[in-house]
């Protein structure tokens, strides 16, 4: 229930996606990098993330969580030396910076993971993506280690699929 809500409210609130569906070439290279574990920032084509409403997400969520025991725990807080609250400033602004990046990171790879998904519904509709995707790209590096390109690289990946199954 929160991946789906994630997935439809919140991604699309923090991205800007293109109408134009990704391009065959393209997936096999974004498959590829999701295969090999490389980072997807950046390189996932037709999304783009929108920084602003990401900072404000967060400040949001930050204040969702850290507000009601800042109101509860008040008058403990008020007594306590000024120093110490201002290392624990110091300390819960780099922990907000830290989640924000890691949030920044994962809502990235979850975006460009749905992205691809989409793609591969579109340019490979009987193949299943959880089934499939390792083995083409396994397909794709060989095909681009055999010097082939451009519109024989579906082809080739095509083939090899139906003498898979």
């Amino acid at each position: 229930m929160f991946e789906r809500f994630m997935d439809e409210k919140i991604l699309p609130f923090l991205f800007r996606e293109s109408k134009h569906p990704i391009r065959f070439n393209e997936l096999m290279q974004a498959n590829k990098m999701l295969v090999d574990h490389i980072p997807l920032e950046g390189r996932v084509p037709g999304v783009k993330i929108r920084l602003l409403r990401l900072y404000i997400f967060m400040i949001f969520v930050w204040n969702l969580v850290f507000l009601p025991p800042a109101l509860l725990f008040h008058k403990v807080l008020a007594k306590i030396d000024c120093h110490v609250m201002i290392v624990l400033a110091v300390f819960f602004t780099l922990l907000f910076f830290g989640v924000l990046s890691i949030f920044k990171s994962w809502a990235i790879e979850r975006m460009a993971l749905n992205r691809i998904k989409k793609a591969w519904r579109l340019h490979l509709p009987y193949y299943d993506f959880d089934t499939y995707h390792t083995k083409v790209a396994k397909f794709y590096t060989d095909a681009i280690e055999k010097g082939v390109t451009g519109a024989n690289v579906e082809m080739y990946i095509m083939n090899a699929l139906s003498l898979e199954k």
